[in-house]
Formats: C-alpha cells, sequence, structure tokens
C-alpha cells in the first residue's frame, strides 16, 4: 500500500490499512460534498462498494457518520465535530489571537488589543501598535478600570447583574470623562445596554480624545474568555464610518478568534 503523503522513513508495515481507507472516507467529505451515498464514497476513495459499505457501517456505528432521513447517504457525525473542537480548545488564548489581531491593525491602521477581566480591572494581555499619531500609554500588562473602558464594559456586561452590583459595592467610581458612569445606576444602565448590543463603541468614553470598539471572545464552551478592541484618535475616521465598517472588521475578528478557540455559534 502507497500513501501520497507517506515520509520515506514510515515503516509501512506498522500501518493499519482499514484505519487509512477510514480516514480517507472521513475526508471525502468537503463543502461541496456533504452528503454521500455508499456508492459515491466506494468512487471518491477508488475501493469496491462492499468494501465502503463496511467503512461506512464502521463509521456510523462510532459515530463519525451520520445516515441521514433517506437511509441512502450519510454525512459527518457529531464524533468529528468533536475532534475537532478539542483540538482547537486546547490552543492558546494569545497564540490565537496574535496574528488576527495583528492582520486588524494593518487592515484598520488602529491600535489592537487583547483584554481579559482580573476583578474591576481591565487587563491588557496583547497589544498591536497602529499608525496613527496616537502614542498610546497602553502596553501588555497595563491595567485599566473596567467601567471605563470599551473592552472592559464588554466583560462586564457578559457577566451577571448580581456578579456586577457584587463586584461594584462600596465601590468609589471615578468619572473620567462625562460619559464615564460614575454610580451603581449608571453602571448597571450602561451594562443592560451593552449587554443587549454586544459590541461597545466608545466615542471619547475614556479618554475625551480617543474611539474605541470592543468585542467579546468566546472559548469552546461558549463563555466570554476575553475581549478584544481597537483605539484610535476621534478624529481618525468619521462617526458613521467608525461604528460601521470599522466596527465590523472588529466583529469579523472576534469570531475568527472565537473559531480559533473552538467555538461554535448557536451553540
Amino acid at each position: 500500500m502507497t500513501h501520497p503523503e507517506t515520509s520515506p522513513d514510515i515503516d509501512e508495515r506498522y500501518i493499519v490499512p482499514g484505519l487509512v481507507r477510514g480516514l480517507q472516507v472521513l475526508q471525502s467529505f468537503t463543502r461541496e460534498r456533504q452528503e454521500q451515498t455508499v456508492a459515491e464514497v466506494a468512487r471518491q476513495i477508488g475501493a469496491t462498494r462492499s468494501t465502503a459499505f463496511r467503512l461506512v457501517y464502521t463509521l456510523e456505528y462510532a459515530g463519525y457518520l451520520r445516515r441521514i432521513a433517506d437511509g441512502k447517504r450519510y454525512q459527518l457525525g457529531s464524533r468529528v465535530l468533536e475532534l475537532g473542537y478539542s483540538f482547537l480548545a486546547g490552543k492558546d488564548l494569545i497564540e490565537v489571537a496574535n496574528p488576527i489581531l495583528a492582520h486588524l491593525r494593518d487592515d484598520t491602521g488602529t491600535s489592537t488589543h487583547l483584554v481579559v477581566r482580573e476583578g474591576r480591572d481591565a487587563v491588557y494581555i496583547a497589544r498591536f501598535q497602529g499608525n496613527t499619531s496616537l502614542i498610546s500609554a497602553v502596553t501588555v500588562g497595563s491595567r485599566l478600570p473596567a467601567h471605563a473602558t470599551a473592552p472592559g464594559r464588554v466583560l462586564l456586561a457578559n457577566m451577571s447583574l448580581s456578579e456586577v452590583v457584587a463586584l461594584y459595592e462600596s465601590f468609589e467610581f471615578t468619572k473620567y470623562t462625562d460619559a464615564t458612569p460614575d454610580s451603581m445606576g449608571d453602571l448597571v444602565s450602561l451594562v443592560e445596554g451593552d449587554r443587549k448590543r454586544g459590541t461597545v463603541v466608545s466615542w471619547g468614553f475614556y479618554d475625551s480624545n480617543v474611539a474605541s470598539v470592543a468585542v467579546p471572545v468566546y472559548d469552546a464552551s461558549g463563555e466570554v474568555a476575553a475581549a478584544i478592541s481597537i483605539s484610535c484618535p476621534i478624529n481618525t475616521f468619521d462617526r458613521e464610518t467608525f461604528e460601521g465598517r470599522i466596527s465590523t472588521q472588529v466583529e469579523r475578528a472576534g469570531m475568527e478568534i472565537s473559531r480559533g478557540l473552538g467555538y461554535r455559534a448557536g451553540m
């Protein structure tokens, strides 16, 4: 038996032909060919129909293929997805996010960030400096008040209301601009609005000269693992462009990172 990707150092005595054939069956299902009959599988892998039937039957038994309603066609089963998502879930957050944040920086010209929450702090764990005139003091490791920053608001919005109230009980709010909440009531109202919108746009919210957009990043379990954000001088874009095209680019980047961590929308 030969295989086009076999290394010359591989001793084929230890290869299990049936396993190789089974993997070929799974690989024969593609985006363009999501459903197949046994005859179609046989043709794709170059096997007899009886051999293909045994392979398909075994893969169905193991949960890697699923027979659809007409009883003649098959599609990939949930076990295949579980394998992929288990792998993705083990990938490091920063490892997944960095190239996407760098690409987002290049596309928008803005500074891009990856942020997690520790208590009432928004902690910046990755950053790519943009090419705008803004010289930001935010570096990796910086801590900013969650209630006053766009990524912090995203992270607070994905907590329950009781958790937010408990976190800020007896907290002395600092008002950085006129838009910053300075009471528990203001914060709760802001968080409830952010929760409905999902995307947080800050137009001079923490710094009156800075505009930001932040969105959540989800892990394989569907929980919010972090937030990503961009920032730039407030006069870099007109507000319509910033809240439209730029926000959409940030949302796409957030979903791309989420998918890289194994997130499935609608799970």
